[in-house]
């Protein structure tokens, strides 16, 4: 099984209590006077201040109902408002869609794609601060069950790549939440004895419609991911993107994986020395392979529509395992 269903609703719920709050708070910016952004911002801030906070609360609020029928009481109640607290002080996400439109302005934006600017940045921002204030109480609630040994990441496809990378992996309670902006991955408590087993990133996946794999992955990883492709291996590559000449050639390859620690540096490490070759070169203590390791895309522009090929390329470059 996968994890509890309670933990999948709680994780919708929280991502669905932060789209509305940030649907609000963008419809509070979007009201200011384009002619006087300063004064009748500092007018409205004050709502959209409120209306973040009341989301925050009811974040955090919903963690000590959900562990207690999840896992039992605990030592102590979760407080909400010392969650809420946690997240610092809202006066710079509220003073940062302005200094945004106004240094859009400055630059010679029109007005009205400056106001854009700045409630894209207030929406990423009130969805993030509501996500935290609700992980940050849902933490705290685990760590107060001595039940509770350790969490696993709960992830809803669609989502980001790395968060996808990251479905079903479990940590201590020493270890932060990894999470980036606008992230509404949450966390199950694991207890000793549990059986489920959580969704992992390849269940995720394969999930996802070819459209969506298309938005998270690129077109050309979601084709490598449909050829047999190590999800993994697909989206570590970008860490390490760049565009170099090689044999007379422009081309993107990645230096993700190229260390002998690495699965394509370990694979090359292997051909080069039955062939009596030298490995590479020491970057920053490590040695990398010389040879460039292909980014998928470049992979199928060099395929030129030929699947046997693609996939002997895949296979070269340590994408197909």
């Amino acid at each position: 099984m996968s994890v509890p269903e309670s933990a999948q609703t709680h994780q919708v719920e929280r991502a669905q209590l932060a789209a509305a709050t940030a649907l609000a708070v963008r419809a509070v910016w979007q009201g200011v006077d384009p002619e006087n952004l300063e004064a009748s911002w500092a007018g409205r801030a004050p709502l959209a201040a409120e209306l973040i906070g009341r989301g925050q609360l009811a974040a955090a609020g919903s963690a000590e109902p959900w562990l207690t029928a999840e896992v039992g009481e605990g030592a102590a109640p979760v407080v909400p408002e010392a969650a809420v607290a946690a997240t610092g002080d809202l006066f710079p996400a509220l003073l940062s869609p302005l200094l945004i439109a106004l240094s859009r302005i400055r630059h010679g934006l029109a007005v009205g794609l400056s106001i854009l600017s700045g409630a894209a940045f207030l929406e990423m921002v009130t969805r993030t601060l509501i996500a935290d204030a609700g992980r940050i109480a849902d933490m705290a609630g685990m760590i107060a069950r001595p039940r509770v040994v350790s969490y696993v990441r709960v992830v809803e496809a669609p989502a980001c790549a790395r968060c996808i990378l990251l479905a079903g992996r479990e940590y201590s309670f020493s270890e932060g939440f990894l999470r980036h902006p606008r992230c509404d991955c949450t966390m199950a408590a694991k207890r000793p004895g549990d059986t489920w087993v959580p969704a992992l990133p390849e269940d995720l996946a394969a999930q996802m419609t070819a459209e969506q794999q298309q938005r998270t992955f690129g077109k050309d990883a979601a084709a490598a991911l449909a050829e047999g492709a190590d999800l993994a291996q697909l989206v570590n590559a970008r860490r390490g993107m760049s565009t170099g000449t090689y044999y007379g050639r422009r081309v993107r390859t990645t230096s993700e994986g190229t260390t002998r620690r690495g699965l394509y540096g370990r694979r090359r490490s292997t051909y080069v020395k039955a062939a009596g070759m030298r490995f590479g070169e020491a970057t920053k203590g490590r040695a990398r392979t010389v040879a460039p390791r292909l980014m998928p895309e470049e992979i199928y522009r060099l395929a030129d529509g030929d699947r046997a090929h693609a996939i002997r390329l895949l296979r070269k470059n340590g994408y197909i395992v």
